[in-house]
């Protein structure tokens, strides 16, 4: 861990900022607005070497809640240029200090900026361009696994407007794709109730924080069952046990965590976290994870998903992949990589049916761009399945031509290169 020190209205970050430093820089923010009562705070992470996501989503969250009541929060950017650029790229330092650094314009298709949302309609957005950026960047998803993913992270930031009463509303970020592994890592923290504060309204038996977190992932715990059926946390928790991920609740004066190396551990913490953050890694190399992990009640569970809701809906016979919906760029391989992994995840997600790819408003696309998504994708299927399963509308001459060539040029490579 680094180093967290305050002068005066000062707080210095040096070296790394985990998890495990979290809480004590809270203490020092406390301490410099509550008991020296300062009104302008400077936060400088200029020695800061290296940031966990998890640890900068929820001080983010609590810095957004001091400057809604009022105090002065000024945030100095590392000095190591790397880190400066996440802090940039993640929308961290927007976050942090919105009226010296502008919202990140990153557009990486294996990382989601951290994303504020407020009410249902910006949830349900941020959900879906997350969504849509895991079907793009993990190839050969179990559909299965892609509902378990959605399902859950929907419950989770849904879970902040129902409860929560977060005076910023909810933040969420995809923080971590590992390509080797198939891991993806969600964090969703607010400022608002805790957890204990929010099920001690209708469970007075719970005496303790770490008694109401040990309570909230069982199975249809919630403080109103005429709001929620308390099933969030539970089956999040179960998803990421099953797939032999991790899953981590920090909220109040309560921590739980669970590794598989470890299991389940809950600790009191002595300084407090005023709101949640859910951290939660899934690996999508187990194809079983919902079948195993949804079940309520002894029932299992199969939740409608982005899929079916974006692209089987449109038709009840087609299947529609309208590409200028898909991609801001037509013109590299990098732009085609996402594409080509949404359509192929499709392809394997949807049985027979019939995918119309629909080009509708793009005169061109560049040669690489062809390659990258129907040239691969025609040698990974192969002829029979691309042209039994993949139907073209609304397409130009030449963008068929170039279409044309590349699966051509592709298919003349040696098979070990195709």
């Amino acid at each position: 861990m680094g180093i967290i020190e305050r002068n005066n209205q000062v707080i210095n970050i040096a070296g790394d900022y985990p998890d495990q430093s979290l809480h004590y820089l809270l203490a020092k923010i406390h301490n410099a607005i509550v008991k020296a009562e300062y009104q302008d705070i400077i936060i400088d992470f200029s020695k800061c070497t290296s940031a966990f996501p998890s640890s900068m989503l929820a001080t983010c969250a609590q810095i957004m809640k001091y400057r809604e009541a009022g105090i002065g929060v000024i945030t100095v950017l590392p000095e190591k240029k790397e880190l400066s650029r996440l802090f940039l790229n993640a929308n961290w330092a927007h976050l942090l200090d919105p009226d010296r650094y502008e919202s990140s314009t990153f557009r990486g298709h294996t990382q989601v900026p951290a994303t504020q949302y407020k009410n249902p309609k910006e949830q349900h957005e941020a959900v879906n361009r997350i969504v849509n950026a895991i079907l793009g960047a993990v190839p050969d998803i179990e559909r299965s696994s892609f509902a378990a993913f959605e399902w859950s992270i929907n419950e989770i930031t849904d879970n902040v407007l129902t409860h929560a009463e977060s005076p910023i509303g909810g933040l969420v970020q995809v923080s971590t794709f590992q390509r080797a592994k198939r891991i993806v890592q969600y964090i969703v923290a607010d400022s608002g109730k805790s957890i204990p504060k929010t099920l001690r309204e209708t469970h007075n038996e719970l005496s303790s924080d770490t008694d109401a977190l040990d309570k909230a992932i069982r199975e249809g715990v919630t403080r109103d069952k005429s709001i929620g059926q308390g099933n969030g946390l539970f089956g999040s928790f179960q998803i990421c046990c099953h797939c032999k991920g991790e899953f981590k609740v920090d909220s109040g004066y309560g921590c739980l965590k669970y590794t598989e190396k470890n299991g389940l551990h809950i600790k009191k913490e002595t300084v407090p976290y005023d709101g949640t953050v859910v951290i939660a890694s899934i690996d999508f190399s187990n194809p079983s994870l919902l079948e195993e992990a949804l079940k309520f009640g002894g029932e299992r569970y199969s939740p409608i998903d982005y899929v079916e809701m974006k692209y089987e809906n449109l038709d009840d016979e087609k299947l529609i992949f309208v590409m200028k919906d898909e991609s801001s760029s037509f013109g590299s391989r990098p732009a085609g990589t996402p594409v080509r992994n949404r359509l192929n995840n499709i392809y394997n997600m949807t049985g027979s049916g019939k995918i119309y790819v629909d080009f509708i408003d793009i005169p061109i696309i560049s040669s690489s761009f062809a390659d990258e998504v129907f040239g691969k994708l025609f040698a990974e299927i192969g002829p029979l399945g691309f042209m039994q399963r993949f139907e073209f509308m609304n397409i130009s001459q030449t963008v068929r031509q170039l279409i044309d060539k590349a699966i051509a040029q592709r298919m003349a490579l040696p098979q070990d290169e195709a």
